[in-house]
């Protein structure tokens, strides 16, 4: 019965640190791209 709860505990912790990455993640590439092309235009003249 201990080891059923750390499994379930350590799965609801995974679930919450993939989410977290993935959600980073979705946000902060947005704005980056954003920011790329206007240094490309910079350095292409």
């Amino acid at each position: 019965m201990n080891t059923a709860w750390w499994l379930a505990l350590a799965a609801v912790v995974l679930l919450a640190l993939v989410t977290a990455l993935v959600d980073g993640w979705g946000r902060g590439h947005r704005p980056r791209r954003r920011h790329r092309p206007e240094r490309r235009e910079g350095e292409a003249e």
